[in-house]
């Protein structure tokens, strides 16, 4: 498990700002590990080793699922704010130990590394050997039972990883744990481009392609069961949650102008749902993601696990006057793409986490 944010939490200002997230995402991971009958072995920095018995490979993968799913509670909570990358590889290793402590090393230990490395934040990679070894039909999140996901339904298609400058590949799986899935960082996708000698332009290296934004007005909503309808642009209805709002979202009401993400309805005959949704004029904090010449974006997630890109003007010179990481207070505009986070003040503070 790989805290894929380490660096730009640990440069948001001195150890009294980011010890508590580090605190708090070790707690997290240790919970997690013992709850499902695993062991926490070693932490090494940003990240942490555990290891499961050979039978409870279904164990690990649910031990992760909760782990992400704390922390995207945390993020629509705006308690803490971190991200982390998960791999999984089952095989046998090679203990040792020197009278204190306890290691191991070996192949699958290697594999559980570099899909953790590749896996973009929010994402679980398996390899085969785990879903070989795994009971899936054990295998539950709080968002696949809701959309009555089961089995191999958890499991995305078999993808390839580089283990290297050679032509070894590393074959895994995603787990679908949320609305969608998560996908590799894009150095990783970068470094596939470039060993199968693929021409890919800068703009798909930098960043996966998203969903489009969809602007509509919230035509009617229930307080008392938190759900309403959103009437589209395109004259479609669609079915939104409050857990379907971005973290931090304050209330909203009837008549709002609402941007969001469209996903298929999971039962035949009901509404299209509506995900990440803000509403135009909102204020909200957000973290500063990506940095660009007068612009950036903020990763903004729901409380189902839908995540989005969000545009954030920040104006000339933004590059030496904002960092990753960095917390900002907006409020909700919108261009011809979509929602716009503006400014709110031009003293930003760097929010603790």
């Amino acid at each position: 498990m790989t805290l894929t944010d380490a660096r730009s939490i640990k440069k948001s200002g001195g150890e009294v700002n980011w010890l508590p997230t580090m605190g708090w995402f070790f707690d997290q991971v240790g919970d997690a590990v013992r709850e499902h009958g695993g062991t926490v072995n070693k932490y090494l920095n940003d990240s942490v080793v555990a290891t499961f018995p050979m039978d409870k490979a279904a164990e690990a993968i649910n031990s992760a699922i909760l782990i992400q799913e704390r922390i995207s509670e945390a993020h629509r909570d705006n308690t803490y704010r971190c991200n982390c990358a998960i791999g999984i590889a089952t095989g046998r290793v090679v203990e040792f130990t020197n009278g204190i402590y306890t290691d191991y090393i070996g192949g699958s230990v290697d594999t559980s590394e570099r899909l953790s490395d590749g896996a973009n934040a929010g994402a679980i990679f398996v390899d085969e050997s785990t879903r070989n070894a795994s009971n899936m039909m054990t295998v539950f999140s709080h968002y696949g039972n809701a959309v009555s996901r089961e089995g191999g339904q958890y499991l995305a298609k078999v993808e390839e990883l580089p283990t290297g400058w050679d032509a070894e590949r590393i074959r895994y799986h995603e787990i679908l744990w949320a609305a969608q899935p998560y996908g590799v960082r894009s150095s990783t996708v970068t470094e596939i481009s470039v060993q199968n000698n693929t021409s890919v332009p800068s703009a798909e290296r930098r960043r996966p392609t998203q969903p489009p934004w969809q602007r509509g007005i919230l035509s009617s909503w229930n307080d008392d069961r938190d759900y309403g309808f959103v009437r589209g642009s395109d004259g479609g209805s669609y079915y939104l949650h409050r857990d379907s709002t971005c973290a931090g979202m304050p209330s909203i009401r009837t008549g709002d102008t609402v941007f969001f993400v469209a996903e298929p309805s999971h039962q035949e005959g009901r509404s299209p749902r509506a995900t990440c949704a803000v509403s135009s004029g909102a204020e909200l904090t957000v973290r500063v993601d990506r940095v660009c010449s007068a612009f950036g974006f903020s990763r903004v997630s729901d409380g189902q696990g839908a995540v989005r890109d969000l545009f954030l003007d920040l104006g000339p010179g933004a590059q030496d006057r904002y960092h990753i990481g960095q917390h900002v207070q907006i409020r909700l505009s919108h261009n011809a793409k979509g929602p716009v986070g503006m400014i709110l003040a031009d003293e930003i503070e760097a929010l603790s986490a």
